[in-house]
């Protein structure tokens, strides 16, 4: 059996700790919640530390055969649990749809979804909106639609003065195409983001803090080109 020491540790920005047990056998996940679970774990013992906003339990933990820990914060730009879950693993990006949390996670896309819906509904709802946005691409198949990402940001003091913000932004991979709010009184969020030139649909906005505004990346799914 495997033994596992744990910190449930708040991390900087207030980025909530977890610790979640995967079990390859049974296709199945549990966020461990301090005690001994049946069938995942025992808590061999804990020590507590007592520091206001910073209070932390360290636990020992021993793990039944078969269970794999993954241990992770919400994520430091966004404060999404998915965002966490790839820097926990080390993927190389935040995944965007049911398909990517699973496969980070490990086990089939059925189980992510019971587990994700009970542990974080808001993060759930979110893949559930880019599983309808990609639906509504008709009769294109998920794998045939181009996934780009768009980053922009960090204006000047002038290119913000010249309404920056709020100017629609080209997708370097489509000539022609581009992203522009819905409402231009609005921010660069999830529903207030269209494109434009392209048939597509906006899987994805996170922003980036920084001077001037910081940077915004939109997630993207496009057609493939005519």
């Amino acid at each position: 059996m495997n033994a596992l020491t744990w910190n449930d540790g708040m991390g900087s920005r207030s980025r909530r700790a977890w610790l979640l047990l995967v079990c390859d056998a049974t296709d199945s996940i549990v966020a461990f919640n301090g005690d001994t679970i049946p069938g995942y774990c025992v808590v061999a013992g804990h020590d507590s530390v007592k520091a206001g906003k910073w209070s932390s339990t360290t636990y020992r933990i021993v793990l039944a055969p078969g269970v794999r820990p993954i241990a992770g914060h919400n994520g430091w730009e966004t404060g999404r649990v998915v965002e966490g879950l790839a820097d926990a693993v080390k993927a190389s990006k935040t995944p965007d749809t049911w398909e990517e949390v699973s496969a980070l996670l490990g086990v089939s896309v059925p189980a992510t979804m019971e587990f994700l819906r009970a542990w974080r509904p808001r993060a759930a709802a979110a893949l559930d909106t880019v599983r309808e946005q990609l639906d509504s691409l008709g009769e294109l198949a998920d794998a045939e639609a181009e996934r780009v990402v768009v980053r922009f940001g960090h204006p000047s003091r002038g290119a913000i003065r010249e309404g920056f913000w709020a100017s629609p932004k080209p997708i370097p991979q489509r000539p022609g195409a581009a992203l522009r709010l819905v409402a231009e009184d609005g921010d660069w969020e999830l529903g207030n983001v269209e494109v434009a030139g392209a048939v597509g649909e906006v899987l994805s906005v996170e922003w980036t803090a920084g001077m001037h505004g910081g940077y915004v990346s939109v997630s993207v799914a496009l057609a493939p080109a005519e």
